[in-house]
């Protein structure tokens, strides 16, 4: 079956709600996704994967105990077994404690496989990190406790990653998105990305991940889909905590500042989009207001001019035009709420880290005729549209 046509397959039975069928208790996902049958030969392979990879999936937990169960399900129906899943509980507050650990107790499969860790809540930085230090395989993945793997996940990565031996320590794969009817596409897709081959090799990731053709585009590497070296991901801190917002693209960047990365071209993970205010709760409820986003874009894109400085040259300019663009729409945030003095400071800062033409336009009406920019930006006629 052609590549094309094993995704058309893929979306056909999670269009149909493939997963709807899905029973938490039972040890394997029925879908009506298909996928390339196994052969006797990867079959054998499967076997030597087993000695030689290692995995620990780390699942951040914070309450939705029953979608936990699915997702914790969709891992232990791997055709390539984990050798173990950590829950690091993040504070759940709805009975989701309790109910994992009875769970745990009363499920042979769970009681098994299954390690559970609390923590007060520190967000999901902190979670994942935890997961890092408790982990005792070679290999990590992180998974959303909203999200579900594919049986075929880990198999096809042990591939990707057994064919550049030694050249990469992070594999990563596509996805679709469930539960929302205006994202019937696969994360590739959405990134603007098309591999032809089913696994391959990015030998320049940084180049890949900021990409020039693709601004404006997803990043095509969610950290929902990397399988990563434990000992690799320790070495560069694992994730930021200071971080409450993009701290996944953050680790994405610093893994690829260290190693090439592989790729499995097929969706393998279904990454949940239903409404914001279903899946942002607690912590994660700040991720919807712009000010935080912007707050915290700022602190993640401030960090990365650091760390490159001394980096290629197209490398910091990429860097500084981002970060300009954000100092730009902190400027528009602050002309929307009335806030002059702050959105002067803002134009300020954006036309220090990268001065073009509109940012310098943009600096000259803030500085002079704020409540004329602010009229401007309510009515879409800046002149400085797009920063």
């Amino acid at each position: 079956m052609a590549h094309g046509a094993r995704e058309t397959a893929a979306y056909r039975g999670h269009e149909r709600g493939g997963f709807s069928g899905f029973h938490p208790g039972r040890s394997r996902i029925h879908c009506a996704c298909r996928f390339p049958p196994s052969r006797p030969w990867l079959e054998r392979n499967c076997l030597e994967y087993r000695l030689s990879f290692s995995v620990s999936a780390i699942v951040s937990v914070y309450n939705r105990f029953e979608l936990t169960k699915r997702t914790v399900a969709s891992v232990l129906a791997q055709t390539a077994p984990v050798s173990e899943v950590i829950l690091v509980d993040d504070g759940s507050f709805d009975g989701t404690s309790e109910l994992l650990q009875q769970y745990i107790a009363g499920e042979p499969v769970w009681r098994e496989k299954v390690r559970y860790v609390h923590q007060e809540n520190q967000g999901q930085a902190a979670a994942r990190n935890c997961g890092i230090r408790e982990a005792k395989s070679d290999w990590v993945a992180f998974v959303d406790n909203d999200d579900l793997w594919l049986p075929q996940k880990l198999e096809w990565q042990f591939r990707a990653l057994e064919r550049f031996a030694d050249r990469s320590g992070v594999c990563f794969t596509d996805a679709w998105f469930m539960n929302n009817p205006q994202m019937k596409m696969t994360l590739f897709q959405l990134a603007g990305r098309r591999h032809d081959d089913e696994i391959g090799i990015v030998e320049d990731p940084v180049q890949y991940l900021l990409d020039k053709r693709k601004a404006g585009r997803a990043l095509p590497t969610w950290v929902q889909t990397v399988l990563v070296n434990a000992e690799l991901v320790r070495s560069i801190g694992g994730f930021d905590p200071a971080l409450h917002y993009g701290e996944d693209y953050d680790l994405v960047f610093r893994l690829a500042l260290k190693t090439m990365f592989t790729f499995v071209s097929m969706p393998m993970v279904l990454i949940d989009r239903q409404p914001v205010e279903q899946r942002h709760t607690g912590e994660s409820a700040k991720w919807d207001t712009a000010e935080f986003r912007l707050e915290m874009t700022q602190k993640r894109l401030e960090k990365r001019l650091r760390m490159t400085q001394l980096a290629s040259r197209e490398l910091q300019l990429s860097t500084r035009i981002e970060l300009s663009a954000v100092h730009s729409e902190r400027a528009n945030w602050f002309l929307q709420i009335g806030q002059y003095h702050e959105a002067r400071k803002a134009a300020v800062a954006a036309v220090r880290i990268y001065s073009c033409h509109r940012t310098v336009i943009k600096w000259l009406l803030v500085q002079s005729s704020p409540r004329i920019a602010r009229l401007l930006l309510s009515t879409g006629q800046t002149p400085y549209r797009g920063t």
